[in-house]
């Protein structure tokens, strides 16, 4: 019997050695996050070590019970760089930047950081770029020492999440003009860099997870403005004869399937795009401010045949995908309930966006990481926790906060910094 017993026990530990064992059935040790600003853990236009430390692959690692020691980031220090923005009155509404400037924390690591995320970075960025002149944070956090895929190699990593392709579109909205291979990476280019980027992704299988690209009208930057005249005192739109007033666009009134971006407010603050018999200049809003059918059309398009572009490579390669396009439509169509409350994509009150309309908020993070959790442990079989949304939920989130007041605060020159990051450049070789 005492035979039997040991070598029951010395079979059992055999086979528990041999199955996965619960969080470690994936090895996040050497965990490289490859991205651009929704990996660096940009938030409300800047960049600074309390967001830093709750962006998705900071979660992500940490849920897998991975050290801040072990998962590196190019932290900075308060109020960021640039200086993150605040909201400094609710009614009226005034949106500011912090004073000051923040510096890096850890710009002497002896090695690559784990968090590889580019603000600003396209598809053909982390394939090729090493400095950039007009963007700082290529400097930042490669330091010169190599391109993205060069330093995330370096790290021999054993688990990788890519998220690469939502820069090579976002200018066409920044800019308020769909331009190919000016404000988009034209199709073809962007599947030619994608393509080198699985090749080498490839080399990883069963160790890496990639995620598809948002629509461009499902975020708060694009969604925010209502096309219509809205009555700053009650909020709603403005009703002559019992129909809307539409705001005046660059080529007349606008129409349902026009998107005005939050770029308009400092021109509606002034009167712009509103008709004179309403207290407005009478002069249409900019075009530059002003998303119309066609060119949303052409944005969508483009997205839609770079999610096509991921779908394919991945498949090819057996790498899953996380479906950020069908979760940011469901969010935009259905809401997201935290703990009673329901999050949506509404600017300032809706929970997920942060200041600047495109980048999520400590919770609209921490649901994204829950994302990637729980594709990763359906994929391999793992069992990482997801992370407790009830922890970011705030009073503040809740539905009865008032809401913002069109007509005063925000000023457009809050934004130049991230416009500038995202500004109309040749996107393709």
């Amino acid at each position: 019997m005492r035979e039997y017993f040991f070598s029951t026990m010395i079979l059992a530990v055999c086979v528990a050695a041999a199955l996965p064992m619960s969080a470690n059935a994936v090895d996040l040790s050497r965990y490289v996050a490859i991205g651009d600003s929704l990996t660096a853990g940009y938030q409300s236009d800047g960049l600074v070590t309390t967001t830093q430390l709750r962006d998705f692959p900071a979660l992500l690692a940490r849920q897998a019970g991975i050290s801040a020691d072990a998962f590196q980031q190019p932290l900075i220090s308060e109020p960021g760089i640039p200086p993150q923005l605040y909201l400094k009155s609710l009614l009226p509404l005034v949106v500011d930047r912090k004073p000051g400037m923040g510096q890096p924390l850890n710009l002497n690591l002896p090695r690559p950081y784990n968090n590889l995320g580019i603000t600003g970075a396209t598809s053909i960025d982390v394939l090729q770029t090493k400095t950039s002149a007009d963007n700082p944070f290529f400097d930042l956090v490669l330091r010169k020492q190599g391109t993205v895929m060069e330093e995330a190699v370096a790290l021999s990593p054993t688990f990788i999440t890519f998220w690469v392709g939502n820069n090579d579109v976002l200018a066409a909205v920044l800019n308020g003009k769909a331009i190919d291979g000016v404000t988009m990476t034209p199709v073809e280019a962007f599947g030619q860099a994608m393509s080198q980027l699985f090749e080498i992704l490839g080399a990883y299988q069963g160790r890496v997870v990639v995620c598809n690209i948002p629509s461009a009208t499902n975020i708060a930057f694009t969604t925010a403005v209502s096309i219509y005249v809205t009555n700053p005192s009650t909020k709603q739109p403005v009703l002559i004869n019992g129909q809307k007033v539409p705001l005046i666009g660059p080529d007349g009134p606008l129409t349902p399937g026009n998107y005005v971006t939050l770029y308009a407010i400092d021109y509606l603050n002034q009167g712009y795009g509103i008709p004179e018999s309403l207290g407005g200049n009478g002069k249409p809003l900019p075009d530059e401010v002003v998303l119309n059918p066609q060119e949303i059309l052409a944005i969508e398009g483009h997205i839609n045949s770079y999610n096509s572009i991921i779908a394919y490579l991945a498949a090819n390669n057996s790498i899953p995908v996380v479906d950020a396009y069908s979760f940011m439509t469901k969010l935009t169509t259905d809401g997201y309930a935290v703990g009673g409350v329901s999050i949506t994509k509404d600017y300032l009150t809706g929970g997920f966006f942060s200041l600047d309309g495109i980048h999520p908020t400590d919770l609209g993070y921490a649901i994204i990481a829950n994302l990637w959790i729980e594709k990763i442990n359906g994929a391999f079989s793992s069992q990482i926790p997801l992370v407790n949304l009830n922890d970011y939920v705030q009073i503040g989130l809740t539905s009865s906060q008032p809401k913002a007041d069109w007509r005063y605060g925000v000023s457009s020159d809050i934004f130049d910094n991230l416009k500038r990051l995202f500004s109309m450049k040749k996107a393709c070789n």
